[in-house]
């Protein structure tokens, strides 16, 4: 078990933003990230620990908390706890079992939430017997990924079909100090999205051969960032060859959260053919960039950027031909940003989402 750092981030939200009555607690079991406290909202890009994204996000939203033990999950007043599943499932079933014996709100979420990363995790009886309990326990079903979780086990359909719900994960869209968009004439080239070269599912070799014509047809700068350590960096500068010279950039290791975003929002759009259906961080960050993604098939993706998702990862010809009207054609890279923008606004900011939330919780909810 981690030991307990609490974090409280404070930076007072916006008032359409509140969602009075209604806090949610995630609760990552045994996991590492320490406690943090969003009664205040999001905080901002300079605070230490880790950013409102991914599963921290939803509990930024509501002004709840970050959890890594069942202890702190009991002794908090929240309305619902997002117990997250992990890798070991026994871990998170026991949260729940312990949870759900206090008369708490229980709702249940993998981790790792995209279908292949379910699928992989998955694969022992044990397993599937520990997640058959956690599915009939909970009183809800969150997925932040637009492909649901398997249903498995005692649980029947119709009952699945009722507590299971998709709600994308939220980005803090509300707030000035996670805007980093630049004017227009301050972006310039592709950030290649993906980094994993041995997840086939990432596409990320692909993406990078296609920047590569990309950038040979339209005489732009790619920049993509190694996480890899020697392997990657080895395969990248073989790569390299494949690039016009001084066209691609390479940044050796990961960056800092709003480091990362600054090089995100310097390039006119972020490009990447991951085919995992995983909730869309890369997409999100992209939306805090005030930028475009193009090429995945992520639920923010699909929610945000439709018109360049590529949900059926069959279309290399027309995104290609997207890409090239966006770097060439300034009015109607604004258009498509502008757009963009209106639809996180409407669907993953943090107060929409966090509405979402309650009204979940409060169709889920055990009667008292």
């Amino acid at each position: 078990m981690s030991e307990h750092r609490s974090t409280t981030n404070s930076t007072a939200a916006p008032a359409d933003s509140s969602n009075p009555g209604f806090r949610l607690a995630v609760l990552n079991p045994g996991g590492r990230d320490p406690h943090i406290a969003y009664v205040d909202g999001p905080g901002t890009p300079d605070d230490s620990g880790h950013p409102p994204i991914n599963f921290h996000a939803y509990a930024a939203a509501t002004g709840g908390d970050f959890l890594d033990s069942v202890s702190a999950a009991l002794a908090a007043d929240h309305c619902a706890v997002l117990v997250l599943i992990r890798r070991k499932v026994k871990v998170s079933l026991d949260a729940v079992r312990r949870l759900k014996d206090a008369g708490r709100t229980v709702l249940i979420s993998w981790k790792e939430a995209g279908p292949y990363q379910i699928a992989e995790q998955l694969r022992s009886s044990s397993t599937l017997d520990s997640y058959q309990e956690i599915l009939s326990l909970a009183d809800g079903v969150l997925s932040p990924c637009a492909v649901l979780p398997p249903r498995w086990g005692w649980i029947s359909a119709a009952e699945f079909a009722r507590k299971t719900r998709f709600i994308p994960t939220p980005y803090p869209l509300e707030f000035d100090a996670w805007d980093f968009g630049k004017p227009i004439d301050q972006r310039k080239g592709i950030l290649v999205g993906t980094r994993e070269f041995f997840t086939p599912i990432r596409n990320h070799l692909l993406t990078l051969a296609e920047s590569a014509t990309l950038t040979a047809d339209l005489n732009v700068p790619v920049t993509v960032i190694n996480s890899e350590k020697r392997a990657g960096r080895r395969m990248l500068e073989q790569l390299e060859e494949s690039f016009p010279e001084g066209s691609l950039r390479i940044i050796d290791h990961p960056l800092p959260y709003r480091e990362y975003l600054d090089l995100m929002a310097s390039h006119k759009l972020v490009f990447q053919l991951d085919r995992g259906a995983v909730p869309g961080q890369v997409a999100g960050d992209a939306l805090l960039c005030r930028t475009l993604c193009v090429g995945g098939n992520s639920a923010i993706e699909q929610l945000v950027f439709p018109d360049f998702a590529d949900p059926a990862g069959s279309s290399l010809d027309a995104l290609r031909s997207k890409v090239r009207h966006l770097l060439c054609d300034d009015s109607a890279y604004q258009t498509a940003v502008n757009t963009a923008n209106r639809r996180a606004q409407e669907s993953v900011s943090n107060s929409v989402v966090a509405e979402q939330l309650k009204s979940f919780v409060d169709e889920i909810r055990p009667a008292t």
